[in-house]
Parts: C-alpha cells; structure tokens; sequence
C-alpha cells in the first residue's frame, strides 16, 4: 500500500501542487484586491472617470480662439467631430443684459441628449451636481471673456443616465459602469463614499443598495478557482483509476460514484461552499424542474459530471462481460433490471430534454438567431452531454446483459413496452405520456439497432463513420422531442395572444384600468388641489399619478389626465381639450363598466375604444371645487416609430410585434382589421365557422388558429408553417453541439492520459493521414464557413444600408415636398422664420397628418437648430432627446447648406438612423429643417442576418455531412493503398513466392508500386539465390539433425543386439528373457524413430492449413479436462463467458494447446507443487490467451532463439514444437510471444482474430 501511495503522488504531485498554487493565488487576491472592489473601489473609478473630463473641459475652456471660432460659426468639420465625440455635452451662451436681467443665447452644443433648464445658468461658476430629465450630471459653469464680453461655457457630464420611461433598451444605468446600477445608489445625504470633483467639492454620495449580495468571486477568481477544481477532478479521476488497476475495476467506479455523489450533495446543502447561486446561470427563475435541476447551472454540472462517471465506467469495464446464468431465474432478474435501468433512463432523459424547452426561459428558437442567448449554448451543451451520457449508458447495459437475452430478442421488446406503459400508467404527469409514448416506441427501434450491431452500435470505440452516425440519430431524435415541444408552446402563445385581442376589442375587460383607480379617491384629490394649480408642479404631479398606477397597461394605452377648476377652466393641460367635450363624451357617448362607477368606455369603432373617467373633487363641506378626467386611449404605432422602440419589452416573446404573425378580427363574418400581410378573406362563410373556442387549420404553408369569442366575433391568428427549416436547424446546432463536445471530451482524455506532458501531447498530435485529411476537410470547412460568413454579413449590412438610405431619401423627398406645397412660400416675405408665418398649432396639424400618411415620425425644426413640431413629442417634452438638432447635422444643414445628410445617431441603447433636409422656398432658401428618425433599421438588419446565418449554418453543418463522408471514402481509398502495399510488405517472406501488386492508376501511389514491385522482383532473385544456399545448408542441417536423431536410438539397439549374440554365442542360460528385453528395447527405440519422423512429417506439412469455423472453448475445453486429474499438478482454467468463434486450422491449433500446455507442465515438473493456468480476455476484435507456469523460466541467453527450429531448452527433442506453434499462431493471422522472469516461471501469450458474429 505504501509503495501504491508514493507511486501515485509521484505521479499526480505536479497536478496537486499546481491547484494549490491556483487556491493559493484565489485566496491571495481576494484577500488583497477583490476585498476592495466593493463600493470603495468603484466610487474611486466614477471619480476617476469624472475627473478626466473636468480635465478635459478645462483644457478645453482655456482655449479661447476655438471657443471664438465656435461661437462664430467659423470652426472645421473636425473641429465638431473631435468635441462631439468626447463623452460629455458642451454648451456655448453668450450672456446679455436686458432690463437688468441676464439673458443668455445658445451658440453652440456639442451634445443633443439633454435638457438644460434656464435656471442653471444663473449658477456661479464651478461645479454641480445636477438631476436634469433623462438623469443625473455633473454641471460645469465656467465664464470666459471673448472679445471683452462674458461667454458662458457649461460642461454636461453625463453621471447616471434615468429616464422617464425604463424599457429594455433604456434601463438607468451609471455612464461607463453599466453593473454599478445594481450595487450602489446615489445619495445626497452623507455616506462614508463621498464623490467628489478635481476642485476638491463633494457632488453626491454613493449608498450601497440595499439586499445587493456582491459577488463572492470575480471572472478572474472564478477562472483560477474552476481550474484549481478541474485539476482536482482530473487528480481524482487518476486516483479511481489507480484503484481499478490496483483494487479491481469495481472498487474504482465505486470510489467515483461515492466521491461525486458526497461532493454534489455538500454542494447542495451547503451552497455558500463555491456560492453558485450569486451568478445568474444558477438563477431558477431562468430554469428550475426540480430539488435535483434547481437551475440551468446545477444541470449543467450534473450532465458533465454524469458524462464523466460514464466515460470512466466505460473506460474500466471495456472487455468485461457478464457471465450467462445457467439458473433461468438469475438470469431474467438479471435481464429485468437491465431493461428497467433502460427504460427509466431513457423517460428520465426525455423529461428533462421536455423540460429544458417547456419549464425554461431558454429560447431554442433557431430560425431566430438574435433570440438565442448565452443560455441557449449552455442548453445545446447540456442536450448534448446528456445524450452522449444516455448513449454510452444505454450501450454498456445492452453489452453486458447480451449473452443473456441471446435467442429471445421478441421477448426483450415485449418487456421494454410492458415496462414502459406500466410506468405511463402509473405516472402521475399526464402532459408527458403523449411524448412518453413516442419515447418507448423510439427506444424499442433503438434496442433493436442496437442488437443488430448496425454502425457498431456495441463496439466500445467507434471509427469516424460510426461516430457520425450516431451523432446524427441523436440529433435528429432531440430535434423531434424540441419541435414537439415547441410545437405546444407556440400554440399556447398563440391562444394567450388571441385572449389578448379578444380582451382589447372587449370593453367590458376594464379590469387593469379600474384597479389603476383605487387612490383616486376624493381625499388624495383634494389634498394635492393646489398642485394641480402651479404650471411646474401640475406636470409632476401628473407624470407621478401615470407612471405609478398606470404601469401595467401603458405599453398598450396612451393616459392623459385632465384638470379643470370649479368654474370648468382647464389647469394646464397638455392638449387643449374644453370640460364640455369631455364631459359630452363622457355624459352622452360613455357606456358604464360593471365594476367602477365613475369608468365608461365609448367605442370609436368595432376594434377602437376608450376608457373615460371623471371625478368631481369635492371640499369639507361637500362643495365642489375641481374636475379630474382620465382618458385612456389604445396606442397604435406606426412600424418605424420611436415610441414602439421604447415601449416593446422583448420582441420574440411577444406575437403582436412579431412579423411572424398575422391576425384578423371579424364582426358578423365581415373582416373589420388585420394586420401583417396574410391573404385573410373579407369574408366568412357560415360552414367555416368553427363550433369550438379555439380551432385549428392547415391552409396551405400556413397554420391558422380561429378564436370564436361570441356568436358574431372571431379571431384568426396565422403562422407560416416553417417546421422543415426548423427541423434542419435544430439538426445543425445540436449536431455541432454534439462535435464540441466530443472534442472536449477527446482533449480532456489526452490531458488526463497525457498528464501534461509535452512528449505525450506531441505523440497524440502526430496524426495519421486518415485523420490528416479529415481534420484538414473539416479546417477548410470552418474556415470558409467564418469568411463567407464574416464577407456576407458585411455585405449585407452595406448593402441594407444603402437600401435603406435610398428609400428613406425617396420618402424625404416625397414628404418635403408635400410640406413646402402647403405652407405659404417665403421667398417674397422679408422673413424667412417658418413661425412667424404660420402658427404652431397648424404647423403641429400639418405635421402630424403628413406623418400619419406616411407612416413615419417627423421632427420640424427652425433655422437655429430647435424643435418647432413633432409628430411625436413624447420624446422631446418627456426629456429623452432634448429638442436641439444632432451638431453634426446642424452643421451639415446650417453651415454646409447640404441638400440631404444621413446620420447615425443614439439614444441610450437604442440606435437608429436619421435623415435631415432643409424645407426650402420657390428661390431655393431654407426655411426649416426637416428630419425623419428610422428606428426598425437594427431589427429588420437583424432579421436579414438571422436569415442569413441560419440558413449558412444549416447549409454548412449539411456541407460537413458531405465534406466527412467525401474524406471517409476518399481516406479509405488513399489509405486502402497504403494498407495494401503495407499488408504486402508484410507478406514478403523469402520462403514464398512473393506476388507484385497491380495497380491501374499513374499517380503518386502508382510510382511507389513500381517501386515495390522492382524491389519484389530483385528480392525474387536474391530470395532464389538465398534459398538455394538455405536450402543447402538446411539440407545439411536438416541432415545432420536427422542422422543425431536416428543415432541416438540406433546406439541402444545395436548395443542390445550384440549383447543378445553374445548371450546366444555364451549358451546363457536367460536367453529367453533376455531376447524378450531386448525387443522390449528395439520396439521402445523404433517408436522413437516413428516420433522423429512424425515430427519432421508435421513440420513440413505446416503450410497447408484447412481452416473452419468452430468455438475455440469447445477445443480447449476437451485439452485442459485432461491436465484438471494431473497429480502435484493445480491447473486453472479461467474462460470468457460467451462462445469464441474462430476461423482456422482446428487440428492445427490443437497441437499448438497441446505443445504449450505440455512444454509448461514439463517447464514445473521440478517444483514441489505445479501451477498451469489458462486465462483468456476478450478485447475489441480478438481473443487473447495467457499460458503461464510457474516453473524456472527461460535464461536470458536462450529467449531470442526460443522460436527458432532445431532449438530446444530440453535434453531431447526436435527443437520443433514452438517453431511449429509461431508458424500456426500467424497463418491464424494472429500473434504469439511470451513474458518471463528466471525463478517465477513463464506465460505465453496467443492472440487469435474472432468473427465479429461472435457475439451473437
């Protein structure tokens, strides 16, 4: 045990020592550095990051002449970019004073995302922390003299974006550390993390949020960590090993079972040890099935860690076999638990394959490709772990219980179905039977293949072509277990989408809206009159009163609240709307709702309505002293709208915004609205209409699913059937999840066997040139596949761009167009201000209605850069965009007096293009500046690339089937050469004819076969030669041998014929006797002759072998039953349970048995107690034989000659007998060789080929 221990830590001390370097270093600096990156550290790096643009601004405002030349609009093109690039927003006032009071003029911004409120730049100069609309900023004011007049110059540092609304895409977030949101929080109050500027000023103060964990571990921490960890797996992997080789095969797979078991279940219950559950892999809001599948990051772990004990059992159990039961009740127990273990296993991998799609928040949409994640990877990994576990799980248990069922594969089947239903039957989730069912019906057909060894489906290692096609049973099985499943979910989207149209042409769901109302109660109302009466606090109070009780449904309704006094004056409301209008609305066109008094809807149309609310705000004494109007209006978006991008959360879980979908509404059969473009008919027959809820309906390549909500309303929601491109797609991810993962799994083998060690390493990377010319197929496939696919999407997004460019320029031209024609031309005025001209309000009608038309958004700005109208002011008056032109295409308008300017502009996360043109006069000067935001550039580009890489991914997976299937034949015939020149080469024997090879081809192989066979033929000649000399000298040999041989026992007969004569000559009285003696003597030495020649007979008989098929077991069980009797003699005899069908020379190989057997009886004849053993293994396609003895051994002198004829260790003999048996082993096409060791005696080894129809 000792020398077991130190051999072992011998082995493995590098890989210890270097985990614990890696704790080691972990700990280290996590002790010193990651203590500190909490609060501290990252209020050290925000005030950094502030800092460096204080500097920056600074150096900027001592530049006087460029402020100058800004102010004079006499700066360059490069000027703009280098301060529009710098990450915060420069402003530029000229101060002036008009009746005592500073006015200040905007004469350059840098910077079109904010709003800076008049009131801040009566501020003294310094620095400032700010709240402004869309977040918080640092506020620098300097003031620097320009040509002797004050120039007010403010730096915006942008602090931490918030905006009014908070969608996906505009989450609040601190500038340059988007994590930071999660753990701190600003605070004006004092904290022990003070923020401050260059000048030494405190700005705020940051608060660590409250129930924020940070994370234990950093990227870095976690990379050393999980290395340290792997390299502990891989020094326990080697310790289980050990115990195989040292303790039994069992003992070893024992050990790991146990070790992983013990440290999954501390890590269970003690999950603060390596504290997964801080990482969002570990979330179980992402996945959870179960105690066991807590998370997608516990399943993870638990597929590799299954994947390795299964790797590791079939590693240790290769070449082990289950003895066939001659009890038939062991036998079927035996054969029960087997196929119970099959079918559990197999429900078990279908269940959570089901599960990972139905019960996750894992996309496995494949023709989307944006829609996949990092956690769709993960899913794909695990899919394939799990089905490689499952595969090589389910072929060692059909290996082993093999022998067994030999003859009663029926029966085996009928026990799979009866176990498999017994199990459906009592299985308490019914949604799973249906899959279930196709489970056990799939795995019937998978035993059978099985069985029938199709593609080696038993062999324990597989070639290239078998491991493709297994890969690609698996994949294509997986593929119909997730299509199955996502067929379901689509479905029930689908419905859930259709209540959800149903509910919004239904008013008398106002459910959402009447809950919205519960604190509009006449207390809170009246408390907060007064605020309702100042302009400022009016807007607050509103915006507070819809983003806290109307969240829920403001993606779907446009609210607006109205105030009005007690005399029915409006108090600053945003749209000019009387008290009589609403009031008329709500009197006479309100419909009552069934649960709020005071909430009516009024129809605008079939599919159009509004809720309409009213509240008369009363005082102490019951008086009324103001109104209150809630109207809450559905939105509808035009498709390349802002507002759509802001208020959609994520697209691909939501139909309404999918181009996926389409849908229609009908109201007495007649169509009212649809929506995408799906040829939904304008009307409905009678015999059409479904009878049920929910129907479905196959029209063509499409898929309509119809909702009957009442007698005369119904919905149709369609959906292209794309299950085919599906089904390919699915195919093609989880075929190359299944290749990764089998190449992890080969890189981590030859690290463990390996054990890092570059010799070995260089060994394994030594391909031959079969594995050559794959992995270059496969090189060149991946390689083209990245550069056509990286030169495609570059294509298509210039492409698209230029597309897109063109179109949006058409429909700014069709636009300006129409706007220039309705507004009064300018060209004879003495002015050329828009808004002098026309009034506001026609221009916001204008606007709007030419938008409307078109389906766009549309910004009007004046000659200074400043929003005059939108058609959207959502964004402007709620301070997303402030309302000044982008810099760069005010200059490009105002200073450049271009005709047309693209530009490519953010807003948070959100990107999008947009295109300016001037509104100009019949003399060709600009009287406004038009502008149209496109914000479906990303998504439809998006769309196109998703099509694309699908499509190139499906096309390169089926190009990978090809490309490998190309190199397996075109490796089999390059290789089939090599194999035939090599097996001939192995052939050439100097004792036989040695034939030349044909080859029709002139190719390189040809020119290496003419050389073969030149140097066949001159062997021919020296061989002749040789051979005549050989067999001179064996003649000689042969004669000598022959003559000692017959010598021997002519001498004893001579000698006892003499003796004879002379008895006679002597008239000996025992002359009888003795002449009896002597032909006693004559006979013994003539039967010796007879043997001689016998010997010589066989030897040279040798070479004509009459091979059969017969069982080996058969042979050498009627052997070594003649040895079991021996006395002193202890023979064993330890067989492989199952039959060893060979093809050779039966009475051959039983002379070899015989010969061995006999030479190692005689070999221990001298020992005190005789041991003869005959072991046999059975490997992948041979069976090896082990004859040992535990006699004297052979000397080291005598091993080299030991199969040579004429040699013998013995005192007589021929010197024939393991000549003979060598010369049998390889015309068996097998080997023979031997270990020996001088005093413990002596095994000989016999390789024999097997039928690979052996094991049936």
């Amino acid at each position: 045990m000792k020398s077991f221990l130190q051999n072992f830590f011998r082995k493995n001390v590098y890989l210890i020592l270097t985990a614990v370097i890696l704790f080691v270093a972990a700990y280290v600096l996590n002790l010193y550095l990651v203590g500190n990156t909490s609060t501290k550290m990252l209020r050290n790096q925000i005030e950094s990051f502030l800092k460096e643009r204080e500097k920056d601004f600074t150096r900027f405002s001592k530049d006087t002449l460029l402020i100058e030349r800004l102010i004079n609009e006499e700066f360059s093109k490069q000027e703009l970019l280098d301060l529009v690039e710098k990450q915060y927003g420069i402003l530029i006032y000229t101060k002036n004073t008009k009746d005592s009071v500073s006015v200040f003029s905007l004469r350059f911004w840098s910077d079109h995302s904010s709003v800076l409120p008049d009131s801040l730049l009566n501020h003294p100069n310094g620095n400032y922390f700010v709240h402004l609309s869309n977040g918080q900023y640092e506020y620098v004011r300097k003031t620097v003299d320009i040509g002797h007049k004050p120039v007010v110059v403010v730096g915006l540092i942008p602090i931490r974006w918030q905006y009014y609304i908070a969608p996906e895409n505009l989450k609040p977030e601190f500038v340059n550390f988007p994590k930071a949101e999660a753990r701190v929080q600003i605070s004006e109050t004092p904290t022990d993390f003070p923020v401050t500027s260059s000048f030494g000023d405190v700005l705020f103060y940051l608060q660590k949020t409250e129930g924020y964990h940070a994370a234990k571990y950093s990227a870095g921490l976690l990379t050393l960590i999980l290395s340290g960890i792997l390299l502990l797996l891989v020094v326990t992997h080697n310790v289980a090993h050990s115990f195989s080789e040292r303790f039994g095969r069992f003992i070893g797979i024992l050990f790991l079972s146990v070790f992983i078991l013990v440290m999954r279940g501390l890590i269970y219950t003690f999950p603060s040890i390596l504290h997964l559950r801080q990482y969002e892999l570990f979330d179980p809001t992402i996945y959870s099935s179960n105690f066991v599948l807590r998370s997608l990051g516990d399943l993870l772990i638990n597929a590799l860690l299954f994947s390795w004990l299964i790797l590791f059992i079939k590693q240790e159990i290769e070449g082990y076999s289950i003895p066939v039961f001659k009890s038939w009740w062991k036998r079927w127990l035996l054969i029960g638990i087997m196929l119970v273990l099959l079918v559990m296993s197999t429900f078990i991998f279908a269940d959570i394959v089901q599960s990972l799609v139905a019960d996750a928040r894992i996309s496995f949409n494949v023709t989307n490709f944006f829609s996949l994640n990092i956690y769709s990877v993960i899913g794909f990994i695990v899919l394939a772990a799990l089905a490689l576990s499952y595969f090589f799980f389910s072929q060692m248990l059909v290996r082993l219980m093999r022998p067994s069922i030999e003859n009663f594969g029926m029966v085996v089947y009928i026990i799979i179905a009866i176990t498999g239903l017994s199990y459906l039957t009592f299985s308490r989730n019914t949604e799973l039977v249906e899959l279930n069912i196709y489970v056990l019906i799939w795995l019937i057909f998978y035993v059978w293949v099985l069985l029938r060894n199709v593609f080696s489906g038993l062999n324990y290692r597989l070639n290239v072509s078998e491991v493709l096609f297994w890969l690609f049973v698996f994949s294509i099985s997986i593929s119909v277990i997730i299509i199955f499943e996502n067929r379901k979910i689509e479905l029930d989207q689908r419905r859930s989408f259709a209540d959800r149209l149903a509910e919004q042409i239904d008013p008398s769901s106002e459910k959402l809206v009447s809950m919205s109302l519960i604190y509009f109660d006449n207390d809170f109302l009246y408390q907060n009159l007064s605020r309702f009466k100042d302009p400022e606090e009016n807007r607050n109070i509103k915006d507070s009163l819809i983003n806290i009780n109307f969240t829920a449904y403001t993606n779907k309704y446009d609210t607006k609240i109205f105030t009005y006094d007690s005399a029915e004056r409006p108090l600053y409301n945003q749209d000019p709307i009387s008290f009589d209008t609403l009031n008329t609305i709500f009197r006479l066109q309100g419909k009552p709702t069934t649960s709020t008094p005071d909430l009516k809807y009024y129809e605008k149309s079939y599919d159009k309505f509004s809720y309409i609310y009213k509240k008369s705000i009363e005082d102490t004494a019951h008086r009324v002293v103001g109104y209150l109007f809630i109207l809450a209006e559905p939105k509808y978006y035009k498709s390349g709208g802002l507002v759509p991008q802001l208020t959609k959360q994520r697209k691909e879980y939501l139909p309404e915004y999918s181009p996926v979908y389409s849908y229609a509404i009908y109201s007495d059969n007649n169509l009212v609205s649809y929506y995408n473009n799906y040829p939904f008919p304008t009307e409905l027959a009678d015999s059409v209409i479904p009878r049920t809820d929910f129907y479905q309906r196959k029209n063509g390549s499409y898929d309509e699913l119809w909702h009957r909500i009442t007698e005369d309303k119904i919905i149709i929601i369609a959906k292209k059937d794309n299950s085919l491109i599906e089904a390919i797609t699915l195919f093609a991810y989880l075929f190359s999840a299944f290749l990764l993962l089998v190449a992890l799994f080969w890189f981590s083998s030859v690290l463990i066997q390996t054990r890092l060690q570059w010799s070995k390493i260089k060994e394994y990377l030594q391909l031959n040139i079969r594995s050559q010319i794959h992995t270059t197929i496969i090189f060149v496939s991946l390689f083209l596949f990245i550069v056509i696919g990286v030169a495609t999407i570059f294509f298509l997004i210039n492409r698209y761009n230029r597309n897109f460019q063109d179109r949006l320029s058409n429909t700014m031209k069709v636009i300006v167009t129409e706007i220039q024609n309705q507004i009064p031309d300018l060209s004879n005025r003495d002015t050329l201000n828009l808004e002098r001209v026309v009034s506001r309000g026609e221009l916001g009608k204008m606007i709007n209605n030419t938008a409307a038309i078109h389906g766009s958004d549309i910004n009007l700005y004046n000659l200074s850069g400043k929003l005059i109208v939108s058609s959207n002011p959502f964004v402007y008056t709620k301070g997303i965009l402030s309302d000044l032109m982008h810099p760069v295409a005010f200059f490009y308008m105002h200073r450049l007096n271009s005709v047309e300017f693209f530009n490519n502009e953010r807003m948070g996360r959100i990107s999008f293009q947009s295109i300016y043109c001037p509104v100009r006069t019949s003399s060709g000067k600009a009287t406004a500046y038009l502008n149209i935001p496109s914000f479906s550039t990303e998504d439809e580009l998006n769309d196109e690339i998703s099509k694309f890489l699908v499509t190139i991914i499906n096309l390169n997976v089926f190009i990978f089937l090809i490309a490998g299937t190309i190199a397996l034949f075109l490796t089999n015939r390059i290789t089939s050469s090599f194999t035939l020149i090599s097996e001939k080469m192995r052939q050439v024997n100097l004792s036989k004819t040695n034939e030349v090879i044909e080859w029709k081809n002139n190719d390189e192989i040809g020119g290496l076969i003419k050389e073969y066979n030149r140097m066949v033929e001159q062997l021919e000649a020296s061989a002749a030669a040789l051979a005549k000399s050989e067999r001179e000298g064996a003649w000689r040999e042969m004669a000598r041998q022959v003559a000692h041989e017959i010598k021997n026992p002519l001498t004893p007969m001579k000698l006892s014929i003499q003796y004879l004569q002379k008895a006679i000559n002597n008239n000996s009285v025992n002359v009888k006797e003795l002449t009896s003696n002597v032909a006693n003597t004559l006979v013994e030495q003539i039967d010796h002759l007879s043997k001689i020649a016998a010997d010589f007979s066989q030897f040279a008989n040798i070479g004509n072998p009459k091979n059969e098929v017969f069982d080996l077991h058969e042979m050498l069980y009627s052997l070594t039953s003649l040895y079991e009797t021996t006395e002193n003699l202890l023979f064993k005899w330890i067989p492989v349970h199952q039959r060893i069908m060979v093809f050779a020379d039966k009475t051959q190989l039983n002379r070899l048995f015989t010969n061995l057997l006999q030479n190692a009886v005689e070999a221990c004849s001298g020992e005190d107690k005789c041991v003869v053993s005959v072991t046999e293994e059975l490997k992948e396609e041979t069976i090896l034989i082990k004859v040992s003895d535990n006699g004297e051994g052979i000397p080291e002198d005598m091993r080299s000659k030991i199969f040579m004829p004429n040699f013998t260790t013995k005192s007589s003999g021929t010197g024939l007998g393991l000549a003979m048996s060598k010369t049998i082993v390889e015309q068996a096409k097998g080997r023979i060789w031997f270990e020996t060791k001088e005093g413990d005696g002596t095994t000989f080894y016999v390789e024999l080929p097997i039928l690979r129809a052996a094991a049936n």
